[in-house]
């Protein structure tokens, strides 16, 4: 994907520390669709490109339909490193479809790096490929890092996936807990000294978008 912003059913809980891909690392890439169909036909086959020159990353996708950044897409890979997202295959290739085939129907919003929180985390879906098909996404804000992380550690909130910033912004986190509809998220109450919630949504996973390592593209 152009170096850019959680199916199945509800979650099945699984052990914190990943199996399919080794890496902590997410990357998130966010867009303003102009033209929907236009767009989503570029885009596959945009994966098309990925596959064609044998990608080993897994890249998500989903649309946001409860938020400020409601009507938003996303996309994004999990559970890969830094040095693996700039070692994928022919990046400039990669960021030259993604502008010839795509590009033209988006406007990007967001691009984000995170790393998994894997002490904090009581499940990892999207490091073993499971995605849900709706996940409430919270970025929060805390004042004081060690005392937020101390408390969340003591809380072990169920379900959750926690990512830290990798963006040079400390004490800056990405919350991802299972939904059960694409409906609006309910607001948290995490302790831990003073806690700003910067982004509060909801995202429907599209797999006719998404993209797994040696996997056809979905119909």
């Amino acid at each position: 994907m152009l170096v850019r912003t959680l199916l199945a059913c509800l979650p099945i809980a699984i052990p914190a520390v990943a199996a399919a891909q080794s890496g902590g690392t997410a990357h998130l890439y966010a867009y303003t669709v102009k033209d929907r169909a236009a767009f989503e036909a570029g885009y596959r086959q945009h994966l098309r490109w990925h596959a064609a020159h044998a990608d080993r990353l897994a890249w998500f996708a989903w649309d946001v339909t409860h938020g400020d950044r409601a009507g938003v897409f996303v996309d994004g890979t999990f559970g890969t490193t830094p040095d693996g997202l700039a070692g994928r295959p022919d990046p400039k290739g990669d960021v030259a479809d993604f502008r010839a085939n795509a590009g033209p129907y988006v406007s990007a919003t967001g691009d984000e790096g995170w790393e998994l929180w894997r002490e904090a985390s009581r499940v990892t879906p999207l490091e073993q490929r499971r995605p849900l098909a709706y996940a409430h996404v919270y970025m929060i804000a805390a004042e004081d890092k060690a005392a937020f992380e101390a408390a969340v550690a003591a809380q072990q909130l169920q379900g959750a996936t926690w990512y830290r910033s990798l963006d040079g912004a400390p004490g800056r986190y990405l919350l991802m807990l299972p939904a059960r509809s694409r409906g609006a998220p309910p607001p948290l109450s995490l302790s831990g000294g003073p806690v700003r919630t910067l982004r509060a949504e909801t995202w429907q996973y599209v797999p006719r978008l998404a993209l797994m390592p040696g996997a056809p593209l979905l119909p």
